[in-house]
């Protein structure tokens, strides 16, 4: 899709979508999935929920970590893996952006890692020699992916009184304009 239908398809203008991709680091194209669509959606959801942008930033930092650990990037040539994975489901064992399913809790004391779908080069070093311990990246989100869905949780009754005075004030009046 376009980016003036990725506008349509978050309700967002198109240059509010350019400077949020400048301002998280998304990848630039010019076509757009609907794994993007999805991943903008959930960005303007936590800032409507009063998170603010650098932990957002840093929630999708780790996230992307994590995934080209578990060598999610893999699955595809695209500059735009991420951004193609997000889906909107969401539960306790998939992470907060991309839905993507660990397959266990996002707190779990493990994972499953060397599922590697592609031929690369073999390191130099091994991934925990290079200080990107799966383990300890999983546990760096956890903490941070609690902390955004504490601040969801805490704004739930701010947005719910929002909407309902803004369908009071929205309401058209009968027989009127």
């Amino acid at each position: 899709m376009t980016i003036n239908n990725l506008a349509k398809a978050t309700g967002k203008s198109a240059q509010f979508l350019m400077n949020h991709i400048s301002r998280y680091g998304l990848t630039k194209t010019k076509t757009f999935s609907a794994g993007y669509a999805v991943l903008f959606r959930k960005l303007i959801a936590l800032s409507l929920c009063a998170v603010p942008q650098k932990e957002i930033e840093t929630l999708l930092m780790r996230e992307k970590n994590l995934l080209s650990l578990l060598k999610a990037d893999s699955l595809t040539d695209a500059q735009t893996w991420f951004e193609d994975l997000c889906v909107p489901d969401s539960g306790p064992t998939r992470l907060l952006l991309s839905g993507y399913d660990l397959g266990h809790s996002v707190t779990a004391n493990g994972v499953q890692t060397a599922l590697d779908f592609a031929n690369r080069e073999p390191e130099l070093f091994s991934s925990r020699e290079m200080g990107s311990d799966v383990l300890r990246v999983l546990r760096l989100y956890a903490e941070t992916h609690s902390a955004v869905r504490k601040r969801m949780r805490e704004e739930r009754k701010v947005l719910a009184m929002s909407l309902k005075w803004a369908r009071q004030v929205c309401r058209t009046p009968a027989g009127g304009a």
